[in-house]
C-alpha cells in the first residue's frame, strides 16, 4: 500500500502572491498607501542620477501617484498636507570617515533632505553626510532629522553591553545626534546621544554590535513638542525633553545591570513571553505618539521587531503606566481567530489608523497589512516590485492616508475597490489535522 502524506504545508510555494492579496473594504480604513521599495538603479552621485521612484496605490494596488525621486529614497517619505513629499535621499557621494558607508558600513544611510511639490520639482534640500533613517517636519516649518558622529573614547570605554569585540576595525563606536534646521538650513537646536545616555542603564543588548551604541531608526516630535525615538541597538523606546534634553521615559531594554553585583543581566525572552505582559522588544523601530483624535491617542505605537523571539508585532504602550494594551502578534497555542504571526528581523513600522486599524509593514518581507483590534486582517499587499533580489523587495515602512489628506488627493481615482478574497487554504496558520 502506498501512502501520500501531504507536506506542502510546511514548504515554501514557487510563486508568491504579490500586490493586493487580501482586502475587505467594509472593514479597512480605505485610502491610499504610500512606500517606495528600495529596488533604485543608477550611480546616485548627483540629483536624479537613478531611476528612483516611490508610490502611491489604492486599496486594490493600482499606482495612482508616481514620484522621482533625485535620489534612492533613505528608507521611506511621508505626505505632507499641502500633498508635498518629504524624504531623505541616499547619496553614494564619498568623504573621509563617513559614517554608512565604507569601512563604517551601518546601514540607513542617506545624505540629503528633500522635500518635493506633487510634481516632483525640488522645493527644499540639505546636506548632511552624517544624515541616516529618519526625519520629521515641526509645526514651525523646521525640519529634525537624524544623524551619527562618533563616541568620544573616554565615553565609549564605558558603554556595557553587545558582542565583545564588535567595534569597527580602528576601535570606533557610532552613536546618534538629532538636528534641527530652519527653511533657511540653519542650525537651531541639536541633541548628543553620548551626553545624556547613562551607561548603567543605556547598555548594548546582547545579539547587537559594539559598531553603534544605540542605532537609532526614528524621530516622532510628540504633540507636547518633546521627542519620542527608538534605539535598536538599546532595545527600547525613549521620550527626550526638548527644553532639557534629559531622557525623561525608557521602555523595552532587554539588558540592564545589577547594582547589588555589579553584574550585567538580561530580562527574560521567550515564546512563552508573547503576549501583554511581555514590557522587552528585541531590536525595535519606528515608535510614534498615536495622534489626538485616533483610537488610543496620546498611546505609544512601535514595531517590535521581535529579536530575541523571532515574532514581531506591533506593540501599543501606555506611557503613564508602561502597560502593554494591545499588540498584534498572539502567543503560540489554540485561540480566537487572530492574524498569522508575522517576523521581520529589521526595518518595517506601525501605525494607527482613523477606524482603529492598524497598518503594519513587515519591512524585510514587503509585505503590508492592516489589522483590526481584534487582530483580524482585513487588507494585505505584497511588493512586486524587484522582489527577486535581496533589496529590492523590501519597504523601511509604508504610510496610509486618507481620501481627503490632501487637495491633490480629489484627482485621483477612488481609493475604495472591489473586496479581493484569497483562495480558501491560503492561511496556514497552523497545521492541516493529522500533521505533525
Amino acid at each position: 500500500m502506498v501512502m501520500a502524506v501531504a507536506v506542502s504545508v510546511y514548504a515554501w510555494p514557487a510563486v508568491f502572491p504579490t500586490g493586493t492579496t487580501l482586502y475587505k473594504p467594509d472593514k479597512a480604513f480605505n485610502g491610499y498607501t504610500l512606500y517606495a521599495p528600495n529596488d533604485a538603479k543608477g550611480k546616485a552621485l548627483k540629483p536624479y542620477d537613478t531611476d528612483a521612484k516611490a508610490f502611491l496605490i489604492d486599496m486594490n494596488g493600482n499606482v495612482v501617484h508616481t514620484w522621482k525621486l533625485p535620489f534612492p529614497p533613505g528608507d521611506h517619505g511621508v505626505l505632507l498636507p499641502n500633498g508635498h513629499y518629504l524624504m531623505l535621499g541616499v547619496t553614494k557621494e564619498a568623504a573621509p570617515g563617513r559614517p554608512g558607508v565604507g569601512k563604517y558600513h551601518m546601514g540607513g544611510e542617506a545624505g540629503y533632505l528633500f522635500e518635493l511639490d506633487w510634481d516632483g520639482n525640488i522645493v527644499f534640500q540639505y546636506k548632511d553626510l552624517n544624515s541616516n533613517h529618519d526625519f520629521d517636519k515641526l509645526p514651525n516649518g523646521d525640519y529634525i532629522y537624524v544623524a551619527w558622529e562618533k563616541v568620544p573614547k573616554d565615553i565609549q570605554k564605558k558603554v556595557r553591553g553587545g558582542q565583545k569585540g564588535t567595534e569597527f576595525k580602528d576601535g570606533s563606536m557610532f552613536s546618534t545626534y538629532f538636528r534641527e534646521v530652519t527653511p533657511q538650513g540653519k542650525t537651531v537646536w541639536e541633541w548628543h546621544a553620548y551626553k545624556h545616555f547613562d551607561t548603567d542603564i543605556d547598555i548594548i543588548g546582547p545579539i547587537h554590535p559594539r559598531s553603534e551604541w544605540d542605532h537609532c531608526n526614528n524621530i516622532d516630535v510628540m504633540e507636547n513638542g518633546n521627542i519620542l525615538t527608538d534605539f535598536r541597538h538599546l532595545d527600547s523606546m525613549m521620550v527626550i525633553d526638548k527644553k532639557t534634553k534629559n531622557i525623561i521615559w525608557r521602555w523595552g531594554n532587554v539588558a540592564y545591570l545589577d547594582k547589588k553585583t555589579g553584574a550585567l543581566e538580561f530580562r527574560r525572552t521567550g515564546p512563552m513571553q508573547l503576549g501583554t505582559k511581555n514590557k522587552t522588544m528585541g531590536g525595535p523601530h519606528d515608535c510614534n505618539e498615536i495622534a489626538p483624535g485616533l483610537p488610543g491617542a496620546g498611546h505609544f505605537l512601535c514595531y517590535d521587531n521581535g529579536m530575541y523571539v523571532d515574532t514581531s508585532r506591533a506593540v501599543e504602550v501606555d506611557p503613564k503606566t508602561g502597560k502593554v494594551v494591545w499588540e498584534s502578534a498572539s502567543s503560540r497555542g489554540p485561540g480566537p481567530k487572530i492574524t498569522r504571526r508575522h517576523f521581520s528581523s529589521f526595518i518595517s513600522g506601525a501605525e494607527r489608523l482613523p477606524n482603529g486599524n492598524t497598518l503594519i509593514c513587515a519591512g524585510a518581507n514587503g509585505r503590508f497589512f492592516e489589522v483590526t483590534p481584534a487582530k483580524e486582517t482585513v487588507w494585505e499587499y505584497i511588493n512586486p516590485r524587484d522582489g527577486q533580489t535581496f533589496t529590492g523587495g523590501m519597504v523601511f515602512r509604508a504610510h496610509r492616508y486618507g481620501p481627503d489628506f490632501c487637495p491633490q488627493f480629489k484627482n485621483l481615482p477612488p481609493a475604495k475597490g472591489p473586496a479581493v478574497i484569497p483562495p480558501s487554504n491560503s492561511d496556514l496558520r497552523i497545521p492541516a489535522k493529522g500533521m505533525k
